[in-house]
């Protein structure tokens, strides 16, 4: 049975600095030791395994140098061979480890958006109440962003990077276009609407992909894990926002809610079921939250009551939801 060999003892082994009698259970417990805790010992609280490519390299050149004498010495060998090649990786993280990128965020407060060029060019309208987080030289293979709330992409063509956006439940892929993501937490829906180029909308769970074209939208219901994909008549009135600008088009009334709570960062509630379904419509332009909510209130037969940052909806409501 293999004798369990504490990995501050082993780091202790490889940086030279273990006594003689540690160095004695070290070489005991390599005896018997497999192979694979040579990874063990990498993956273990010491970061990520060691690169393969870099570990072969490094145990051929160790190998060059132990050369046992006994035979039962052979599997020591290589396990010793591994653990001084993942010694080395540890006393050289510099050189050897994965450097990690360094992270931009940026977060846009309520009742505010924020414009952004990202490090190949690409240009990001935020709306509030979202944030975005990406790596600030765009290392690696593909041009990954990630985002929670709500942007419009306008990304600069590159056949050899994708860009890519991961927001919520939905990876979203694209070479060079305009679109627009709404995806916040906790939202009852989120969408992808293409004005220029094509999209590609894909779940990241179920690996299920929608491709778009302009004018049309991806709606991803994260309650029942639907995916799909349908036309949009006026697709600028999704990215109206960034004029200030709220446009409701026979709009849920729980959607008008979800809306405005988080432009103005308050919460609306509605009180009773009945309400949900209610359908408004309505141009606004950096109007305040009162004046849009009277204009709701006498639209749906509905009363507001404000207690803090919380807003209450409550009444009758329509008579047969529309």
């Amino acid at each position: 049975m293999t004798r369990k060999m504490d990995h501050h003892l082993l780091e202790k082994y490889l940086k030279g600095d273990a006594t003689a009698e540690e160095r004695r259970q070290v070489e005991a417990w390599l005896e018997d030791a497999p192979e694979e805790w040579v990874d063990a010992f990498m993956a273990g609280q010491h970061g990520p395994a060691f690169p393969g490519a870099d570990k072969a390299a490094f145990t051929e050149r160790v190998m060059d140098r132990v050369r046992p004498r006994r035979a039962r010495w052979l599997q020591v060998a290589a396990v010793l061979a591994g653990l001084l090649a993942a010694g080395w990786y540890l006393l050289k993280p510099d050189k050897f480890k994965p450097r990690a990128p360094e992270m931009v965020d940026i977060f846009v407060p309520a009742n505010k958006t924020g414009a952004i060029t990202l490090p190949d060019g690409s240009k990001v309208i935020m709306n509030a109440g979202s944030t975005l987080r990406y790596a600030k030289n765009f290392e690696g293979e593909a041009r990954a962003v990630s985002l929670s709330g709500e942007a419009f992409f306008d990304v600069q063509p590159d056949t050899e990077k994708p860009f890519i956006i991961r927001s919520g439940g939905l990876s979203t892929r694209v070479l060079g276009t305009s679109f627009n993501i709404s995806a916040y937490p906790g939202a009852r829906k989120l969408t992808v609407t293409v004005l220029t180029g094509k999209v590609s909308v894909q779940d990241t769970l179920s690996h299920r992909a929608v491709t778009l074209l302009p004018s049309q939208k991806a709606v991803f219901t994260p309650e029942s894990a639907l995916l799909s994909a349908e036309t949009v008549s006026h697709p600028e009135n999704e990215i109206a926002w960034r004029q200030g600008r709220i446009i409701f088009d026979e709009t849920p009334l729980l959607e008008v809610a979800e809306v405005l709570s988080r432009r103005y960062g308050v919460q609306i509630v509605l009180q009773g079921d009945h309400l949900a379904q209610c359908r408004f419509n309505g141009q606004f332009e950096h109007d305040s939250l009162d004046a849009i909510l009277r204009m709701i209130t006498r639209l749906t037969n509905t009363r507001a009551k404000r207690a803090g940052d919380t807003v209450y909806l409550s009444g009758k409501g329509c008579a047969s939801p529309n």
